[in-house]
This record gives C-alpha cells, structure tokens and sequence, in this order.
C-alpha cells in the first residue's frame, strides 16, 4: 500500500484566518491584509476588455509585464521571475536551492509558509525568535535565510545593514517585501553587490490585485532562471497578467490609495494604544498585545473579522493582527472594540 511523505504529516495545514464566505451576515473583512480600495479605472477597463480572450492561454513568458517590473524596479528584465502569487516564488525558491538536511534560518514571528515550503524540501530548519521581531543582527549561518521586510505580522522593518550581515553569511537570503511599497524603502539596491540576495514582491497588497494572484521575484540572472525553469508554464492567468500591466501603468493612483492607508493606519494605532499594546508599523496593517482571550471572538460576532495570531511561534499572550480598512470600516472596528 502505498503512503504519503511521512513530512506531510507532521506540516500543520495553513490557516488563512476568517473570510466573508463563512458567514451568512455581511461582515468588515480587516484579516487578511488586503488593500480595501478598487482597482485604478485602467486595471477595470483592461479586465472588461479582456474577457473575451480567455479562452485563450497567456503568453507563458509574461514578457511585457516583465519589461514594466523591469521599468518600475530598475532591475533589468532577465533577472526578474514571475509566478502565481508571492507565496509560490516562495516555494519555488525552496525548490530550487534545497537540498534534503541544508540548513535554513527562519526569524520568528514571522510567515509561517516559509517553514513549510522547507520542511518540504527535508530541510533542517532552525527558528529563533526575536521580541517585536527586533532581528538585530545575524546570530546563525547556513544554506538559507528567509527575512521579511516589513515583516508579517509584527509590521515592523529590517534595517539594511541586518540585511547585509544575513547576506555575508548564508548562500542565500530571500527578503520577502510583500508590504514594501508601504514602507517606502526597499533592498532591491543590493543586489548589484550581493548575487545571493532575493527579493520578492507582491501584487496583491499596494497593487490591490489579491484575487488575482501575481508575485514576483528580483534576483541574480541564474537564479530568476532557475524560478523560471521550473514554475508552471501558464503560472499567472491572462487576465491577472494584464491587470499587473496596468497596475504599474497606474502606479500613481495606487500611491495616493497608500498614503490614505498610512494615514489611516496611524488613526487606528492612535485610538488603539489607549487600550492595547501595538507593535509599530510599516506596512498596511497594526499588530495587537491583548489580555482578554474571547476579543477576536466577539469582534467576528459583531460582524468585525481580525486574524487571530494567539500562539504563533515567538508571540507571547493574546495577539490580533488587524488589516487597515476603509475609513468607514476602521470606524466600525474601533467602534466595536469600544462597546466590547
């Protein structure tokens, strides 16, 4: 009788928190880190005139949205990898660079997908946490680091020179930017000194574009080949591919929708800290120390949902990680933590 992996039974299964299809009732969706305003009018008038191609196969080798990453992040095109989402570069990073017992490093609290996608490769992972994800330098050595910047959930960012200890000592470091554009600072600049560096962005948080599941990676040539090489011929659809196009074409409308973010972000943390601890934050979305073990609870009773991170490796206590709203919706969650 044949078996599965024996590692598959020992990877907890990824819990992507609470989502509106769950609920009969209409509900404020602030758990998972999306950008709650539309699309730019390009990226809508690009899907409505593309839908009646899609029953045809994108071009598999995604060229023009790699000249527009390549115009948007000064990197040059052949050393840009695209795929189905940040989280699968992730995996494919794993896939290319582990070998069975290489050794990576893991920051904690942090993403839990990067541990996953190395224990799939029969990686010796090795986590060591940091209070407030305050990584202060680099404590260990191996074959693999993975670093957020900013980092989910804590929201906080790495300092540069943390970043080029980690490059000095391991083969390789993945710099997650999901949030990035949030932060307004980016470490795509090293990789002109560092050909171990890899840095990997998303569509789905600044850009809006969650549904439609578009990352990308920022490497050296022979390593953004190798992404290349093995990922899914047809990873990101067609008309995810043309909305990723026209997302950075309209990156002015989605800097603006950033700073209402940030300023909203900062009204939330202010109305916040008067009741709870909160972790600071660069990205779209505030990290919450609280004492009362039924909150996210009750805020989902109430039509509010939160992530709950209560457990995660390196959060001591109650902890909810709270995604930045519409005004109007960030006015209903404070409004509801009030009457709790």
């Amino acid at each position: 009788m044949c078996s599965m992996r024996y590692v598959i039974r020992l990877i907890n299964e990824y819990d992507p928190g609470p989502f509106p299809d769950e609920f009969e009732r209409e509900v404020v969706q602030l758990a998972s880190n999306e950008n709650p305003f539309p699309p730019s009018e390009r990226v809508l008038k690009a899907i409505k005139e593309s839908t009646l191609r899609i029953n045809r196969y994108p071009y598999p080798y995604y060229s023009q949205l790699k000249a527009e990453l390549s115009s948007y992040t000064g990197v040059d095109e052949n050393r840009i990898a695209v795929s189905n989402g940040a989280s699968d570069i992730i995996r494919l990073v794993a896939d290319i660079l582990l070998e069975p017992f290489d050794r990576v490093y893991i920051p904690m609290p942090s993403y839990t997908m990067y541990l996953m996608f190395s224990m799939l490769r029969d990686a010796r992972v090795e986590t060591q946490v940091f209070e407030g994800y305050d990584v202060d330098g680099c404590h260990s050595r191996g074959k693999l680091a993975f670093l957020c910047s900013p980092n989910n959930p804590t929201g906080n960012a790495l300092k540069k020179k943390v970043i080029r200890e980690f490059l000095e000592s391991f083969e390789y470091v993945v710099v997650d930017e999901a949030y990035a554009e949030f932060h307004g600072e980016s470490c795509a600049d090293l990789l002109g000194h560092y050909t171990n560096l890899i840095v990997i962005r998303s569509f789905s948080k600044f850009f809006g574009l969650a549904g439609m599941r578009i990352g990308y990676a920022l490497a050296d040539e022979s390593i953004a080949g190798g992404i290349e090489k093995i990922r899914n011929p047809f990873s990101i659809s067609y008309l995810g591919y043309i909305s990723a196009i026209e997302a950075i074409r309209s990156v002015d409308y989605y800097r603006k929708v950033a700073d209402m973010i940030i300023s909203e972000r900062e009204k939330l943390r202010q109305q916040l800290e008067r009741k709870f601890y909160v972790y600071p934050s660069r990205a779209n979305f505030l990290l919450v120390k609280h004492t009362e073990p039924e909150l996210v609870n009750r805020l989902m009773e109430k039509g509010v949902l939160v992530r709950d991170v209560t457990g995660l490796e390196g959060l001591h206590g109650h902890h909810f990680r709270v995604s930045v709203g519409k005004p109007e919706e960030n006015s209903l969650f404070l409004e509801v933590v009030e009457e709790i």
